[in-house]
């Protein structure tokens, strides 16, 4: 994330002397590794006070480098409990073990001047948030290749086959749900996407997603993280028998 791109929880009140229409958040979903999370920081970098980037709320522990209240609202397991049994998130799951919300107060439309609340979330997540805001915008995120995805999902290389791959076989599910949504960027260049998507936010961009381009790319996508699930799944077994002899 960009220095200059922070995470801020926006009050749902419309902005003092806003007037006009109200808008809903911008949703960006894809599969794991898509880089949706990206595009997001660099929406919001690029046009500020057009956009601001929900934090959600995470029982994760904050990597390095991540602060409280700007990444995420680090909470204990127990307060994630209390805050769902309350009401107050709009969508959230559990991933990897970990738990992930988005708070609600981040869904109410706000004024025409005020900012756009972008989430980027799972398909799990997004979903619950399209029941719940109708006015929301979603918009599917695509890598650009199977090797440039495959990497970004490898990670820092500190994960073993068995996590490498298995993250992959999440990411395939995601994948696989795409045909379903509407809007599509493909993340080739980082501004070229963030472009198609603020056009898109402004309505002069066009719905690709039942293009044969699209279709290709699914497929290339597809395969090429099954073939790589097939290599990691047959290192981790050299690994196992290695370390049993």
């Amino acid at each position: 994330m960009s220095g200059s791109a922070k995470r801020s929880s926006v009050d749902a009140s419309p902005p003092a002397g806003a007037g006009g229409a109200t808008h809903g958040p911008l949703v960006l979903v894809g599969p794991s590794g898509a880089g949706k999370t990206t595009i997001a920081a660099r929406l919001v970098e690029r046009n500020p006070g057009r956009f601001a980037l929900s934090v959600s709320a995470t029982t994760r522990r904050p990597r390095a480098g991540e602060e409280d209240g700007r990444d995420y609202h680090f909470v204990l397991r127990r307060d994630f409990d209390r805050m769902v049994r309350a009401g107050e998130f709009a969508e959230w799951a559990e991933v990897h073990g970990e738990r992930y919300g988005t708070p609600a107060a981040n869904l109410v439309p706000v004024r025409e001047r005020g900012p756009v609340i972008v989430l980027d979330i799972d398909i799990q997540g997004a979903r619950q948030v399209m029941r719940r805001a109708e006015s929301a915008l979603v918009i599917f995120i695509l890598p650009a290749g199977p090797d440039e995805w495959i990497d970004r999902l490898a990670g820092r290389g500190t994960e073993s086959p068995r996590e490498i791959a298995r993250r992959l076989r999440t990411a395939l599910q995601e994948l696989a749900e795409a045909p379903s949504f509407g809007q599509f960027v493909v993340n080739a260049d980082l501004d070229r996407a963030a472009d198609e998507v603020l056009a898109l936010v402004k309505g002069v961009g066009s719905d690709r997603g039942g293009g044969r381009g699209f279709a290709s790319l699914r497929h290339a996508l597809d395969a090429g993280a099954r073939a790589e699930i097939e290599r990691l799944d047959a290192a981790g077994g050299a690994d196992s028998a290695d370390q049993g002899a």
